[in-house]
C-alpha cells in the first residue's frame, strides 16, 4: 500500500487521486462535528467550499430537510443555524435531517476528489474505523491533513500519523510512504502517550480555547469516541453501515 500524505490542503490533482483512496482530516473541528452529526442521526452531512454555496445548496433542499452549520475563523457563520462545534450537533438540531456545511479548513476538499474512493472523513474519534475500512479496500492511499488557513496543524498531522501506525501494526499493511506520512507516524509515536495535551498545546487549540471552545479540543481529542464512518457518495458524506 503506497501511502501519501499531505500535511496541508495542497490540492488533490484528477491524477493523484483516481483510483485511490482518499481520508480527509480536520480534527479542530470539522471531522470531529461531522461524526457528532452522524451520531445524533443526521441524514448526511453536505460540504460546501463556502457561505454562499452552502446556502444555496440549503435552499435547494429546504429548510424542513437541512440546517446550515458553518465558521470562518472557528466563529459561527451569521444567519446559520449551527457553528462548527461537537456540542451544537444533537439529535434535536440535526435529527433526521441533512447538514449543509462549510468551514473555515475541512470542507472545501471534498468537491477535489474527482475518481476517488472511498473518500472518508476521518479524525481521531473514528481513527480505529477509518483504519478498518482503508484496511480492506487495500489501495492506495492519500491522507490530506487540512491544517490551519493553508497551514501545517499538530492535531491532523499526529491524527495521520496514527492511521498510518494502525495500517502497518494493528492491519500489518506492508506500507510504502512519502516523507509526510513518515515525518507524521514520527509525531504520532512521539505523542502518543499524551495525545491530548499535545493538541491543546498546538496553535488551533490554543486559539479555540480563547474563543471559548476548550471543550471541543478536548472533545475532539478523545480517541475512538464516536463509532460512525462517513464515507461521500455523489457529493454527500452518509453513514457507512457495513
Amino acid at each position: 500500500m503506497k501511502i501519501d500524505l499531505y500535511l496541508t490542503p495542497v490540492p488533490i490533482g484528477k491524477a493523484t487521486a483516481e483510483g485511490k483512496a482518499v481520508v480527509i482530516i480536520d480534527v479542530l473541528r470539522s471531522s470531529t462535528s461531522i461524526c457528532a452529526a452522524f451520531v445524533s442521526g443526521a441524514k448526511g452531512v453536505i460540504p460546501t467550499p463556502g457561505p454562499g454555496e452552502a446556502g444555496e445548496m440549503w435552499t435547494k433542499i429546504g429548510g424542513d430537510m437541512a440546517v446550515l452549520a458553518g465558521e470562518r475563523h472557528g466563529v459561527k457563520i451569521e444567519n446559520f443555524q449551527l457553528g462548527n462545534s461537537p456540542s451544537e450537533f444533537t439529535a434535536e438540531a440535526v435529527g433526521g435531517k441533512f447538514v449543509v456545511m462549510t468551514t473555515t479548513n475541512g470542507t472545501a476538499l471534498f468537491s477535489k476528489t474527482y475518481n476517488a474512493a472511498p473518500v472518508i472523513s476521518g479524525c481521531l474519534v473514528n481513527i480505529s474505523l477509518v483504519a478498518e475500512r482503508i484496511a480492506r479496500v487495500d489501495k492506495d492511499l492519500i491522507i490530506a491533513c487540512c491544517g490551519r488557513e493553508g497551514h501545517f496543524s499538530i492535531e491532523d498531522t499526529i491524527c495521520g500519523g496514527m492511521l498510518v501506525h494502525l495500517l502497518a501494526e494493528r492491519h500489518q499493511k506492508r506500507i510504502v510512504q512519502n516523507d509526510a506520512a513518515a515525518l507524521a507516524l514520527l509525531l504520532y509515536e512521539t505523542n502518543k502517550e499524551t495525545i491530548k495535551e499535545a493538541i491543546a498545546g498546538g496553535e488551533h487549540g490554543h486559539y479555540l480555547a480563547s474563543i471559548g471552545f476548550a471543550e471541543d479540543v478536548a472533545v475532539a481529542s478523545e480517541v475512538d469516541s464516536m463509532s460512525v464512518l462517513p464515507v461521500l457518495k455523489d457529493g454527500r458524506l452518509v453513514l457507512e453501515t457495513d
